[in-house]
């Protein structure tokens, strides 16, 4: 903030700023040029009828008005959201003139190499699904998240059907089990979040951890093998254990550097079980022992000092 100075040099300063003599705002104000005179010299002040007006003219928030001094602070913050705003448009446009340009290019390649449009109708419902992530929630104003949804599921599944067109075989089946099987977590966390809003997280993070077991058993359903009750189950369990205390950590730490003092010590435990998990379950898993004691001494000793510094932080602010 700018050191703050008499109302009529303020005044004054930001009109000059403006470009205007006192005539001319006083003519935008619908006020005497004598009025204006008056401000600047400190000898009598606006009505408050005029302060959105003043504001208007000279580029001031009201607060400036008020106070007679620039608002640095905020005007770096509108600077900022400006900014943020350039880079939100100029994605937006990078990404409709990338689809533009593979909507047009692709067209012209498969029929220069093919004489025919074939492996084209697997880029366009590639090409619709990836705009359903990046460019369609800007172009909606309301039920962004299901109408997105809805527009993935069926472009994904429009990708299925044209690579089965254009390979052939018999693994339709299984990809479009596979993949309602995968469809159903999105379109589960939306159900949550539309209709049960008060317990969103935990929740979501009991559908994610139901959800992989009958994604693995799917999956197994049309690979085969013995892997499922043998690996797969077991180490979906203790990730799913993880996942939970990672929830605990994120829902009952008092602070942010608790918190991830807390998802670093976890990550750092998560380390060395999935390692031994997977050297007894799976056979021929490697034993790189230098390589996972380095992880883990430089992940406890990440965690030790966050969480020194959550515990100092939440000290204080009990004090």
């Amino acid at each position: 903030m700018e050191e703050k100075r008499p109302f009529g040099a303020y005044i004054r300063k930001k009109r000059l700023e403006a470009g205007l003599t006192q005539k001319e705002l006083a003519g935008k104000l619908f006020v005497t040029e004598s009025s204006v005179s008056k401000w600047e010299r400190n000898l009598s002040y606006p009505d408050v009828s005029l302060v959105t007006s003043i504001c208007r003219e000279l580029g001031i928030s009201e607060h400036e008005f008020f106070t007679a001094c620039d608002d640095d602070q905020a005007h770096a913050q509108e600077r900022q959201a400006a900014v943020w705003r350039r880079v939100k448009l100029g994605f937006r446009w990078f990404c409709l003139t990338g689809y533009g340009v593979a909507l047009v290019v692709c067209p012209i390649c498969d029929l220069a190499l093919n004489h025919t449009l074939s492996w084209f109708w697997i880029v366009l419902p590639a090409l619709a699904l990836s705009f359903c992530v990046t460019s369609l929630p800007w172009l909606l104003k309301r039920n962004r998240l299901a109408v997105c949804l809805g527009a993935g599921t069926a472009c994904l599944l429009l990708l299925l059907l044209a690579c089965w067109r254009y390979a052939g075989g018999w693994w339709l089946l299984g990809g479009l089990a596979i993949t309602a099987v995968s469809l159903a977590l999105p379109w589960g966390w939306w159900a949550i979040w539309r209709f049960y809003g008060e317990h969103v997280l935990p929740l979501c993070v009991t559908l994610t951890s139901v959800w992989v077991f009958p994604l693995l058993a799917v999956i197994h359903l049309f690979t085969g093998g013995d892997w499922l009750f043998r690996a797969a189950f077991p180490l979906a369990a203790v990730g799913s254990a993880f996942l939970w205390a990672y929830f605990i950590c994120l829902r009952y730490l008092p602070n942010p550097w608790l918190k991830a003092g807390g998802f670093t010590l976890i990550t750092a435990a998560a380390s060395p079980v999935f390692q031994a998990l997977c050297r007894r379950l799976i056979p021929g898993t490697g034993n790189p022992w230098a390589l996972d004691c380095l992880i883990l001494t430089a992940l406890l000793a990440v965690s030790f000092l966050l969480l020194v510094l959550g515990g100092i932080r939440e000290f204080r602010r009990q004090q």
